[in-house]
């Protein structure tokens, strides 16, 4: 599992609403909906979350579809913390 701020997270799926409570996963689960994917998350508390499941929107090529969403995660956490892992944004 991955662990990412929500905000960061809600910027790189493109979400335009709210989270929202996805209690057949748990009690601090979410589900965030975004233009090419969704997902469903973990709350592990203070603005984190440990993504559990991404959900892409089209069925087709859904493999390459969750790598480029851990792709452009993965970028942008870059671009958002120094190298000692200290937010600069």
């Amino acid at each position: 599992m991955i662990e990412v701020e929500s905000d960061i997270l809600s910027d790189v799926i493109k979400c335009k609403g709210y989270h929202k409570r996805e209690p057949k996963f748990g009690d601090r689960a979410w589900r965030v909906k975004g233009k090419k994917v969704d997902i469903i998350y973990w709350d592990t508390g203070n603005c984190w979350c440990a993504i559990m499941q991404v959900i892409p929107k089209e069925k087709r090529d859904y493999k390459k579809i969750a790598a480029k969403f851990y792709e452009e995660l993965h970028q942008e956490i870059a671009k958002r913390y120094d190298e000692n892992m200290y937010r600069i944004d």
